[in-house]
């Protein structure tokens, strides 16, 4: 797979807002026509406050009926130049609210 950077790499559309406690939207990716075919998944952000100030930060991605997907969120193609996935997005979201700076300026 190649994954070049299109103008917008990636689509859909907010169904659910709480907040700050619950967004839902749509997501496909765009980079991949192939992947692009797959359609549209859904993605759930939950936010929970926690005891002592800690935050609880869930993302659920459902991935049913697009394998090609589920394998570039889960980082399995990192080595292609794809990235890592879910794994470096959350990791570089703690970073950056950890510390005030992005680990992948």
């Amino acid at each position: 797979m190649g994954y070049a950077v299109p103008d917008v790499a990636a689509d859909g559309e907010v169904i659910e807002v709480d907040p700050p406690h619950r967004l839902v939207a749509t997501w496909r990716m765009l980079m991949e026509p192939q992947i692009a075919a797959e359609g549209f998944t859904r993605v759930t952000y939950e936010i929970e406050e926690g005891k002592g100030g800690v935050t609880k930060f869930t993302v659920i991605h459902e991935l049913q009926g697009a394998p090609q997907l589920a394998a570039l969120v889960a980082g399995a193609v990192e080595a292609e130049g794809a990235g890592g996935g879910w794994t470096w997005v959350l990791s570089d979201l703690k970073t950056l609210l950890e510390t005030g700076a992005s680990f992948r300026a």
